[in-house]
């Protein structure tokens, strides 16, 4: 059951889910997924499909998880994880990893 009471279902394969947030762990993170509302086996599918690696330490990065954005020659961004000890692009580039692409993407520009 949802906040309030409510019957939520999941967003992906309509099965019910029983609690929110969505808890699991996957190669060794846990992850708490509020939004959008899944199941346990469609939250671990879509980390199997749409997990990136870390551009710093080269552990994976799991979908819905926050991110600094390392912005490349090329034009392209690779992400590292919004940690104390990954970290190493402040707080100017950050955004969302999604299924498989960068989400929300903020760039804030020194003074």
């Amino acid at each position: 059951m949802g906040q309030l009471g409510m019957t939520l279902s999941c967003s992906d394969c309509g099965e019910i889910v029983e609690n929110s947030p969505t808890v699991t762990s996957f190669k060794g993170q846990e992850t708490y997924i509020f939004h959008p509302i899944v199941c346990v086996g469609c939250l671990i599918k879509t980390c199997e499909q749409h997990s990136t690696v870390c551009a710093n330490c080269g552990e994976i990065v799991l979908p819905y998880s926050q991110v600094g954005v390392l912005k490349e020659d090329n034009g392209r961004k690779s992400v590292v994880h919004m940690t104390t000890y990954c970290l190493t692009v402040g707080s100017a580039f950050h955004g969302f990893w999604g299924k498989g692409k960068l989400l929300d993407f903020m760039e804030i520009e020194a003074c």
